[in-house]
């Protein structure tokens, strides 16, 4: 129990000290802003539509972290977690309230994504990538 503890404290932590870095895909460009809540829907908008190229930032306006992984190995569901491909899966680690994570679609296709904490509730989301 304190092990489980001291590493959730942990991951806390650290993604905090990330959600201070400087984000590359702000200095590309506006990224789509998809919002994750802590109630239905949790991810707003729960479709998104972009051009290859383009990135998403998703931006936690919860009260409790919350993350963005296309790993189906991570996924309960593995409906929950799909890519095209040729695509890399990714994964953002817990993003705590007022954290934000952006990532860069190269590879046209259909993502499909999930929170780790939450997909069980329903929290996942697509975003369709057009050539």
């Amino acid at each position: 129990m304190i092990l489980r503890v001291t590493v959730v404290a942990i991951a806390v932590a650290v993604a905090a000290a990330l959600a201070l870095l400087p984000d590359p895909a702000k200095a590309a460009g506006n990224p789509i802003v998809i919002k994750m809540y802590d109630k239905a829907p949790f991810y707003a908008p729960v479709k998104v539509s972009i051009k290859a190229g383009e990135s998403v930032q998703w931006v936690n306006d919860g009260e409790t972290v919350h993350s963005v992984s296309t790993a189906a190995s991570n996924a309960q569901n593995p409906k929950d977690a799909a890519m095209p491909k040729g695509a890399v899966s990714f994964d953002s680690g817990f993003i705590p309230p007022g954290g934000d994570y952006s990532y860069t679609f190269t590879v046209p296709g259909t993502y499909r994504y999930f929170c780790l904490p939450h997909e069980k509730a329903g929290m996942v989301g697509v975003i369709i990538v057009k050539k």
